[in-house]
């Protein structure tokens, strides 16, 4: 699974995330540049006072793999 994962300075200087799941994995440097412009201007997202998006800082697309170590039993019917 692919994710695009934001990261912004919050006005308390820390670095918050912001994980967005099944997005379009062919978005250019520029879109997401000016996705994250949009969503701090915005300040939507506010908790006790501090503005949690409130600085861009990073962009990264995730790419996330499952691999099986121990596979699934079928359940044995109660007779």
């Amino acid at each position: 699974m692919k994710a695009l994962e934001l990261s912004f300075k919050g006005s308390d200087t820390r670095i918050k995330h912001l994980r967005l799941k099944y997005v379009n994995a062919e978005l250019t440097p520029a879109e997401v540049e000016s996705l994250m412009k949009q969503i701090a201007t915005a300040k939507l997202f506010a908790k006790d006072g501090v503005t949690l998006y409130a600085e861009p800082h990073a962009a990264n697309i995730v790419e996330t793999t499952k691999t099986a170590l121990v596979s699934a039993k079928p359940a044995v019917p109660a007779v």
